[in-house]
């Protein structure tokens, strides 16, 4: 599933549009329109934020391949 994918599922789960889900992250409409539209990307910083609004788990939002090189920077010290 990809990131939109995941956005559209995260508004229907919240029945949410995509102007509540701007207000909720207090980003422009116009922005969040091309993040569920899936035209724009993704920031890490904003979709942490996403995650934490809306209480998903970390990384929720990214690519599996991506998850598993951010997790594979983990080592036991740190």
């Amino acid at each position: 599933m990809n990131q939109a994918e995941k956005l559209a599922d995260l508004l229907q789960e919240n029945a949410i549009g995509v102007t509540e889900f701007s207000f909720c992250l207090g980003i422009d409409e116009a922005v969040a329109e091309e993040l569920v539209a899936g035209s724009k990307k993704l920031t890490a910083s904003l979709s942490r934020q996403i995650e934490q609004t809306f209480s998903k788990p970390k990384f929720w939002l990214d690519d599996q391949t991506e998850t598993d090189n951010q997790e594979a920077q983990y080592d036991l010290f740190g």
